[in-house]
Parts: structure tokens; C-alpha cells; sequence
């Protein structure tokens, strides 16, 4: 066989085809990348719904170890420092992380907060008795944290807070925060009862009656 004939016989694609080839491969692209963007958005919001429910066993847990007592949002200690939920909580959970959710790349400290009607704020003048879980009645449809940090607008970004306030309460200090919807349009929450899932703002959060519904013990 010689050199010639391999010459002869070897045809190289035109630029036809392969502007052909890479159209296809754009399409397919095109095709995909949303899909795989979903999946991802999914994996992330299935990450975060599970960090919700590690926290909301942790809660029960340290009341088991509290007679009942649920954890504060803050206290000051002896030395007069302040001690915030997620660090009375830590030694219920296997990882510190998992007060991040996946898709807040702002907050440094944590993402989730507090029912502000549940929870009480020992560092706020003239709070001095924190909550029982005994005082909760509604527990299934009773919101104990969630995905937290906006403002009134619910889009303008609030972040390292620890309270979600209630739908009829005012932002009035430096932790309280509106629910954001980081999950396609959703707030992943933990409620009382230990359950977590994504909810819409007008399931929980706007124009319910009462209120504060979904926040109230």
C-alpha cells in the first residue's frame, strides 16, 4: 500500500459539515445546561431542607438536656459576652456547616433564623424567661427557623441575622431579618414538629389570616 493511495483515499471533513457538527453540539448544549442548572438548584435545596432538620433535632435535643427549655436567640454570659443559637446548638450537630444553606454565598456566621415569637432574646431589655416546647400547641404548622436575611422588601439583602420576625412585626434591631427565598422561589423552614420544606412566601409568610399564623406558639 503506498503513501499515495492513503492520500487518495482520506477525505477531511468540509467546513459544511462541521459547521454542521458544532451546531448540533450547540444545540445539545442548549439543551442540557438548563437541566443540569435544575438538578443542581435541587441538589442544593434538598441539601438545605436536611440542614434544617438536623437543626430542628438539635433544638430538641438540648431541650431534653434543659428540662424543657428551648435555646435562646442570644444571651449575654457571666463575662457579659454574647452567646448566639447556633453555637448553643453545636454540640448536637455533626458539623458547624450545617447552619450554611448551600446557596447563600453572602452570610459568614449562618443562614437560618429563629421564630422571634418562639425563641425569645435574652440580650432584650427586660426579657429574663426563655420558651418551654411544652407552651407549643400547633406544632405541625408552626414555623421554628428557616432560610432568613432581607429586608421589608424581601429582596434587599439582610444577611448573619438570627431571628426571622413574625409577618407583624418590625425589623427593630440587628438581627431580625424577613424569610428569603433562596430555592426557586422558595424558603426552605424547620418546623416544631421536627418536619422541614420549602414554602412560597403567600403559604406562610404574606397575607395570611391571622397574621402570624405560621409563627404564633
Amino acid at each position: 500500500m503506498s503513501w499515495k493511495f492513503l492520500k487518495c483515499g482520506l477525505r477531511g471533513f468540509s467546513l459544511i459539515e462541521l459547521l454542521v457538527v458544532v451546531g448540533m453540539i450547540a444545540i445539545l448544549a442548549a439543551l442540557l445546561l438548563p437541566a443540569l442548572g435544575r438538578a443542581k438548584q435541587k441538589g442544593q435545596q434538598t441539601a438545605c431542607v436536611n440542614n434544617l432538620r438536623q437543626q430542628t433535632l438539635a433544638v430538641f435535643m438540648y431541650g431534653d438536656d434543659n428540662k424543657d427549655i428551648l435555646p435562646p436567640v442570644a444571651y449575654n454570659d457571666a463575662n457579659g459576652n454574647e452567646v448566639d443559637w447556633p453555637i448553643l446548638l453545636n454540640p448536637y450537630l455533626r458539623n458547624p456547616r450545617i447552619h450554611f444553606c448551600p446557596n447563600d454565598t453572602v452570610s459568614k456566621t449562618n443562614s437560618y433564623g429563629l421564630n422571634e415569637l418562639g425563641f425569645v432574646d435574652l440580650t432584650d431589655p427586660g426579657v429574663t424567661t426563655p420558651n418551654r416546647l411544652a407552651a407549643f400547641h400547633a406544632v405541625t404548622g408552626t414555623v421554628m427557623l428557616g432560610d432568613v436575611g432581607t429586608e421589608d422588601d424581601f429582596k434587599t439583602l439582610r444577611p448573619n441575622t438570627l431571628k426571622m420576625i413574625a409577618p407583624g412585626s418590625p425589623i427593630n434591631d440587628e438581627q431580625d431579618a424577613r424569610p428569603i427565598s433562596r430555592h426557586n422561589l422558595r424558603c426552605d423552614l424547620g418546623f416544631m414538629d421536627g418536619h422541614a420544606e420549602p414554602m412560597r412566601l403567600d403559604q406562610f409568610y404574606t397575607h395570611q389570616n391571622p397574621t402570624n399564623k405560621w409563627f404564633t406558639p
